[in-house]
């Protein structure tokens, strides 16, 4: 039933995980018995260094969680991956983390894969209690990875957590996409407008016509069709866009606000960033203007928006991983990830935390599909985790002693699961500390979700 579905996600699958990819306590071993190497050498130091998840619905225990603590130190960013965004378990063991770094660790902002413009409403829910949670959840860009029971329930929990609380006090939500300009588009012509400016630009001038929808392969998938002449008016269209708001800034604040100029300012460069996106016809520099757009938006929103407040960034591995990482079977060469960009700017301040898993298997019915992943081999991350043998934990990677076989085995380029996809990278350059969950599920879309996934067919 859901054969055009599947088509379409598969066409999303490719393009944007192409963009993704594109973009995207130790202690030594005792002298009694023979020093392992390889893989087992890094299973047996997890083993004994692991810190244990015993269950999703209650804290950590006392001494997990000093563990966890102080894995986490100082860093005033928190980059949190997953291998996928669509597995059950993977995102429980997030918004188990995700509610200990606010709650115990005093983490006030969360910035995660989503359309700028689109999150403001969630912004507004968690802050004020204002709108329909499951209405705003099927309204965002990425209702396709976000409207879940899961998050549904995480995006409550941070509405509790800032009920009664001061405004200082409480968490704010923002978006770091530019996959999902149009809105905000829309939004910038209106307040040039309404201050008496004639930009002599439309909505079909910048491409809005172009971005219709929700589903952004699509857009790209539009832009393809364009002559050269075409996205060459659309930049140069942009770049006006661009020019005006600065001449105009003086203006444009007095009938306003400096608050609001700079949002629509940041608005009309997302714009810019995303026309970018679309309009290369080259995906691995498609997916460097996307890494380096979100890492531009979240340093915005760092400086200007929260200026000293601790942060979680939620993406895929892809996104957060400090070094660049390869995927030959979707793009040759290294890339560069946002990670890589935030760690330069940020240096200690950011620590990044990767996902992986053992097992599992979808259902038919659900895009993207029936699944089974099976266990791999211990020389893959995902399968040396699963021989250590414990349901769910995290490891910290900058405990593992230098020298030692688990070092060696760590400074070595691994394969890691990445979307239906594998990515290759070093596992101790690329994350401070990594999560594991042995078995996955689908996460559950919302009834709104699957309505939008079955209009797909029509």
């Amino acid at each position: 039933m859901l054969h055009e579905v599947d088509s379409l996600l598969k066409i999303f699958r490719t393009e944007s995980f192409s963009l993704l990819c594109l973009l995207a306590a130790g202690s030594a071993y005792g002298c009694a018995k023979p020093t392992p190497n390889g893989p087992q050498a890094f299973i047996e130091w997890t083993s004994e260094n692991l810190i244990s998840v015993e269950n999703l619905d209650t804290p950590f225990q006392e001494s997990e969680f000093a563990l966890f603590r102080h894995a986490i130190g100082n860093a005033q960013v928190v980059g949190l991956g997953d291998s996928r965004h669509d597995t059950r378990e993977q995102h429980l063991l997030k918004a188990f983390l995700t509610r200990h770094l606010i709650e115990d660790l005093g983490f006030r902002v969360f910035i995660f894969e989503e359309s700028f413009p689109h999150a403001e409403s969630l912004d507004r829910y968690v802050t004020s209690g204002k709108g329909d949670l499951r209405a705003l959840m099927n309204g965002l860009a990425g209702w396709y990875l976000w409207d879940t029971e899961e998050m549904l329930e995480l995006i409550q929990w941070i509405r509790h957590f800032n009920e009664g609380r001061r405004r200082a006090d409480q968490v704010r939500i923002f978006g770091m996409d530019i996959t999902a300009p149009a809105p905000g588009i829309h939004e910038v012509l209106e307040f040039v407008e309404a201050a008496g400016l004639d930009v002599k630009l439309d909505a079909q001038a910048l491409g809005l016509d172009l971005q219709e929808g929700d589903f952004w392969p699509r857009s790209w998938q539009r832009y393809t069709a364009l002559s050269d002449e075409r996205r060459l008016e659309l930049t140069e269209n942009y770049d006006r866009l661009i020019e005006l708001l600065r001449e105009q800034r003086s203006r444009l604040t007095a009938v306003s606000s400096g608050t609001e100029y700079e949002r629509i300012s940041l608005l009309a460069e997302i714009g810019q960033m995303g026309n970018a996106l679309f309009s290369s016809t080259d995906r691995v520099e498609g997916g460097l203007i996307r890494e380096r757009g979100m890492a531009r938006i979240t340093l915005r929103i760092l400086n200007r928006e929260t200026p000293g407040e601790r942060t979680i960034i939620w993406a895929n591995n892809l996104h957060v991983a400090r070094t660049g990482f390869r995927m030959p079977e979707l793009a040759e060469g290294t890339l560069k990830p946002m990670g890589i960009l935030l760690s330069e700017e940020l240096g200690e301040a950011y620590l990044g935390i990767g996902g992986t898993f053992g097992e599992g298997a979808y259902p038919p019915g659900v895009p993207p599909g029936e699944r089974v992943f099976e266990t791999v081999s211990e020389e893959i991350m995902d399968g040396a985790l699963s021989k250590v043998g414990v349901p769910c934990f995290l490891i910290d990677l900058r405990g593992v002693p230098e020298n030692s076989g688990a070092a060696g085995w760590l400074q070595r380029e691994r394969e890691w699961r990445a979307q239906d996809s594998r990515a290759l990278l070093v596992p101790s350059a690329g994350f401070d500390l990594v999560y594991f969950v042995n078995s996955i599920s689908r996460s559950q879309p919302t009834p709104l979700a699957l309505q939008r996934y079955r209009s797909l067919e029509e």
